[in-house]
Formats: structure tokens, C-alpha cells, sequence
């Protein structure tokens, strides 16, 4: 009996020792941000592109969005299943007319932000750089989002479904 105590101190122990290792490890990479910066070049003019991005009344085109909450001074709450528990506040920074868009982000596991540049290269060719800057609030969290939150594949999808919505 006092060999199985003192081997479940010692387990007991390793486990606790690797937990704080864990969440001090996750403490110093959370403080470094998931950044994702996707370019593409579009054969649409920036006005029509402008108009899609900017439009949340429209959001139907988009992968993962179930209901977009329209709230005052341009701000919205995305929400991403039917009961409303999986949502993000997004707060408008700034809006330049078919130039620049920027937004902050929050929801319970993260906070960033989000900046859109359009650039029009000719009259049906215009070049969009999204950059998308997150920061994980929980340390633990913080490590698996490293590992398994691939920013530049959601980036890819958004791309995908635009350019479904700008054919049609």
C-alpha cells in the first residue's frame, strides 16, 4: 500500500509539473499572434468586389456563416450555429471606399483584427491582400491553435467563396 501512494505522488506530480510547464509554454506562445496574409488577383472591377466584401446583409455566400447580427456605427456579431452560442463581435475600424477595410474581432477564445487592401489594377482586375492578425486568450488553447487553427486555409475558403459569389 505504501509503494501505490508513493508511485501515485510521484505520477500525481509529473502530471502537475507538466501542466504548469504547459501552461507557461502556452503563456509565452499565445502572446505571439496567428498572422495570415492571403493575396489574389480578381478579373472583377474593385467596386463590385468592394460592394460583396463590405455587404453584411449579404452573407449567405459564405462558408460556416449561419446569421449576421447588423449592430450600430457598421459593427456586427457573426454567428456560426443555430442556438447562438458560437459567435464573434466584430467592431469597424476603418472604411475607405474601395480601397481599405479594417475591423477588430473578439469572441470567447480569441480577439485580432482584420485589414483588407484593394488595389485596382486595371478596369476588371483589381488585387485584394487580406491579412488577418490573431491572438488565442486562453494559454492552453493558445498551443493547440498553433498545431490545428490553419488561418491561411480559412483565408483560402473565404477566397473560394467569393469568387463563387462574384460569378453569379
Amino acid at each position: 500500500m505504501k509503494n501505490f501512494l508513493r508511485g501515485s505522488c510521484i505520477v500525481s506530480g509529473i502530471i502537475l509539473c507538466l501542466l504548469i510547464t504547459l501552461y507557461i509554454i502556452g503563456g509565452i506562445i499565445v502572446k505571439k499572434p496567428l498572422i495570415s496574409e492571403k493575396e489574389i488577383v480578381l478579373d472583377y472591377n474593385v467596386k463590385n468586389i468592394w460592394e460583396i466584401v463590405v455587404n453584411n446583409n449579404d452573407y449567405q455566400w459564405r462558408t460556416g456563416i449561419h446569421k449576421i447580427e447588423l449592430l450600430e456605427n457598421g459593427n456586427w456579431i457573426e454567428y456560426y450555429d443555430e442556438k447562438g452560442k458560437n459567435f464573434t463581435k466584430f467592431t469597424l475600424k476603418n472604411k475607405e471606399e474601395n480601397t481599405f477595410y479594417s475591423f477588430e474581432m473578439e469572441n470567447k477564445n480569441f480577439y485580432g483584427n482584420w485589414t483588407g487592401k484593394f488595389i485596382e489594377m486595371d478596369v476588371n482586375k483589381t488585387k485584394c491582400i487580406f491579412t488577418e492578425e490573431i491572438y488565442i486568450k486562453n494559454n492552453f488553447m493558445g498551443i493547440l491553435a498553433k498545431i490545428f487553427w490553419n488561418l491561411e486555409k480559412l483565408q483560402e475558403q473565404y477566397f473560394n467563396d467569393l469568387k463563387k459569389r462574384l460569378e453569379n
